[in-house]
């Protein structure tokens, strides 16, 4: 828990620009779930962190130094902060700042990960130079990097202007196929689902109906997936509609996510589901 103590010891370390002991400090209150600090601590410290840096006329300097100071060390949190920092200076320099992404991307450490995601999202989102190189990191050979792939495709996710969201498909569309769990499990189910088609539900399921025409199992798994969450639940109708024509494959792969979304739309939609399998004749 983030008390008044710790704020104003962390506040006295970024003061004096002291990164070693602040990162010293932090990992005195890693958590054995995560190997690092609980999400408000650190969410403090990196905005308190950007605030001063950004103050500075030469912060993209700055925000690239540290960021490869703090990505550089061996603690988790150091990572976690470090890419949260050094993204606001890639312009300073692209090269090393690429390295440093993949690098923090393909940590051994789940959480650490996920703020690499993060970092993904922003660096695209200001950096538009940045998307062929993001097409290129889709094919990497580590599941992980293209995961983090995966959620770069947000940086195109804005309500008031859907004119760059077909980039995010053109990130996402070679990632469809991709057999990693990992990589399946936060496309189709999480980004696709519950952040983009909830946000752009049109344009996602006009772009549903073309990956209906991909003959790939794994393509087909995150269409079905795309459904089995809040964004199912909100348009059943239009769920049982993709999922009447994929429950004619054969394949387990695709009829496994078909039978688990409509368990999952049974919940909250029993009458339409039921009348649905009866007349489909699937078991569910």
């Amino acid at each position: 828990m983030l008390d008044e103590k710790k704020k104003k010891k962390i506040l006295s370390f970024i003061d004096k620009n002291e990164y070693d002991k602040l990162i010293s400090y932090l990992d005195t209150f890693k958590t054995a779930h995560a190997g690092t600090p609980k999400t408000d601590i650190k969410r403090f410290t990196i905005k308190e962190i950007t605030k001063r840096i950004t103050e500075n006329k030469n912060s993209e300097k700055i925000f690239f130094n540290l960021g490869k100071k703090l990505c550089d060390r061996k603690e988790y949190v150091s990572h976690e902060i470090g890419i949260s920092i050094i993204w606001r200076g890639y312009r300073h320099n692209k090269k090393e700042t690429k390295e440093i992404l993949l690098q923090i991307a393909d940590s051994e450490n789940w959480e650490v990960r996920e703020y690499a995601a993060g970092a993904f999202i922003n660096v695209l989102k200001e950096n538009p130079d940045l998307y062929k190189t993001i097409l290129q990191w889709a094919k990497h050979k580590s599941e992980n990097v293209r995961r983090a792939v995966v959620f770069s495709a947000l940086a195109y996710s804005d309500k008031k202007d859907t004119s760059k969201l077909q980039n995010a498909f053109e990130i996402l569309e070679p990632l469809m196929s991709d057999v990693s769990v990992y990589v399946k499990k936060n496309l189709g189910p999480f980004i696709l689902g519950s952040h983009l088609a909830n946000h752009h539900t049109e344009e996602v399921i006009s772009q549903l109906k073309k990956w209906m025409k991909i003959n790939n199992e794994q393509v087909k798994w995150n269409i079905a997936m795309t459904f089995n969450n809040s964004f199912g639940i909100r348009h059943p109708e239009t769920a049982l509609l993709f999922l009447k024509e994929l429950s004619q494959e054969k394949s387990k792969i695709v009829s496994r996510p078909v039978i688990s979304t409509l368990r999952h739309l049974n919940k909250r939609h029993k009458k339409l589901i039921q009348e649905f399998i009866k007349k489909e004749g699937i078991e569910i």
